[in-house]
């Protein structure tokens, strides 16, 4: 038991290096010129940080048996593999077909939002307010996968993955942003409000952010 808590500890601290880099070379994204080198250098530590961060959770989920932070981690990784995947999907609609590897990740963030969802209902029936995070959690999740399926299956609009791509990585920096509050932050009774808050402003600024890019490219 004590050799799996000390391995349980190295886990842990990597989780919190890499989610500790993943929010540096997150702002670093944003702030550069979109698809200049810099971006796409900061673009793949996030990536491999919040990948880093993602594995980890989902040891110590298990080895803590806490079920809730399982599906999170799934929650929080499908935003930053849908991201990263768009850009290698511009031509859905023409000669491209989404591959296998993306209808995976649909699938299995279509699990989890149903459990989310599911284990959310259950849990808030039962009184504890940590379940409303999990069915808002689960319904996100799943207003995504619907547009990802209609997306692989039908003639996307014309830049879809840079519209997909924003919106991703957007919401994976808003759940390392979200981790990051709900540990060092603590308002008794009110602990939901740390889990959907981040989401509500980041979701407003993300729909801000896209607007620009649709009323930019429009005009030529």
């Amino acid at each position: 038991m004590k050799q799996i808590e000390s391995i349980l500890g190295v886990v842990l601290w990597l989780h919190i290096m890499g989610g500790t880099l993943a929010l540096l070379a997150g702002l670093g994204a944003m702030f550069t010129a979109k698809g200049g080198t810099n971006h796409r250098r900061f673009g793949k530590i996030y990536f491999w940080s919040m990948t880093t961060v993602f594995v980890s959770a989902v040891c110590l989920s298990i080895g803590h048996n806490k079920m809730f932070l399982l599906m999170i981690a799934f929650f929080s990784y499908f935003f930053t593999a849908r991201g990263y995947r768009i850009l290698h999907l511009k031509g859905l609609g023409r000669s491209q077909k989404a591959g296998m590897v993306d209808w995976l990740i649909v699938t299995v963030a279509a699990i989890f939002a149903v459990f989310l969802f599911g284990w959310g209902a259950f849990t808030f029936a039962r009184g504890a307010t940590i379940g409303l995070v999990a069915i808002v959690f689960g319904v996100i999740g799943s207003v995504f996968v619907s547009r990802d399926i209609r997306t692989f299956r039908g003639v996307p609009e014309s830049r879809h993955w840079w519209y997909s791509h924003i919106a991703s990585m957007g919401g994976s920096y808003i759940s390392a942003f979200t981790a990051f509050i709900v540990v060092n932050v603590n308002i008794p009774g009110f602990g939901w409000v740390l889990w959907l808050l981040p989401s509500a402003v980041g979701g407003v600024l993300i729909a801000r952010t896209v607007r620009k890019y649709r009323v930019k490219f429009a005009a030529g």
